[in-house]
């Protein structure tokens, strides 16, 4: 089973179906990213890995970066991509949400309102 990663959402847009920047993440590319996610978020940043990853319904099953901040949202990001960074010796598991996050995520990333390249200088912190 697969599910959907929500990353904004446009309300001058008319078009529900338009409203949202979202892509789709098939099987087992799914539950690797679900899982980057609590290795990253949790325990640490456990008010992030709520945002992110809410309780999931039984028909829709989504990650959604569309309620955060703008400091919560580099702040995701930053944690996320240093996370993946500093991975060495990565198990097809680790590969499979690396590749969620660097060729499905990341393109919907970078073209958000809310994101900065160098987000270091931001101190703001939640939980």
């Amino acid at each position: 089973m697969g599910a959907v990663i929500f990353f904004s959402r446009n309300d001058a847009i008319d078009k529900i179906e338009d409203k949202f920047k979202s892509t789709y993440v098939n099987g087992s590319y799914w539950d690797a990213f679900g899982d980057l996610l609590d290795d990253v978020f949790l325990p640490n940043h456990s008010g992030l890995h709520e945002i992110i990853k809410s309780e999931e319904g039984e028909y829709l099953k989504f990650y959604s970066f569309i309620e955060l901040n703008k400091a919560d949202f580099n702040r995701a990001v930053k944690l996320i991509s240093d996370y993946i960074a500093k991975q060495q010796n990565l198990t097809e598991w680790q590969k499979m949400a690396k590749v969620v996050w660097e060729d499905v995520a990341e393109p919907y990333i970078i073209q958000d309102a809310r994101y900065e390249a160098n987000p270091d200088h931001n101190n703001g912190q939640s939980n």
